[in-house]
């Protein structure tokens, strides 16, 4: 076999490695019930769940208390209701958020995040004065 011949197998060998490793990693987008059903198959499996903030029940935050502690009740994609429980400080305007994506496990009755993700919807309006592109 020719140097060039080996040299490409290895690096097929190589990135074909790479992408099975890199499947097995990756967390899926799901809904509340399907977060807990996966939890119940594989509890350290974490999931993304976008997930609006439920206006209608209290958010529970008490820095002084514990800042490492909120907890609030939210709808996934399908409209299913879950409370969630968030293990680190409130995200800034957290009461303002209009979508969240939580990523984390389903735990016994609530959806435990380690971290969400947002976006600050005053980002995407548009600033005092600004033109708008009729693209």
């Amino acid at each position: 076999m020719k140097p060039f011949h080996l040299i490409l197998l290895v690096l097929a060998g190589v990135g074909i490695a790479t992408v099975i490793s890199m499947y097995g990693n990756t967390t899926q987008y799901v809904a509340f019930p399907d977060a807990k059903r996966i939890a119940i198959e594989n509890p350290d499996k974490a999931v993304h769940v976008v997930c609006k903030l439920n206006k209608a029940k209290p958010v529970i935050y008490d820095a002084q208390t514990n800042a490492n502690h909120l907890e609030f009740y939210g709808f996934d994609s399908l409209n299913n209701e879950s409370k969630v429980i968030f293990i680190k400080p409130k995200p800034a305007q957290f009461e303002q958020l209009e979508k969240m994506v939580l990523i984390g496990t389903y735990q016994d009755d609530h959806f435990l995040a380690t971290e969400i993700l947002s976006k600050c919807p005053s980002k995407y309006e548009d600033a005092p004065g600004a033109v708008k592109s009729n693209k």
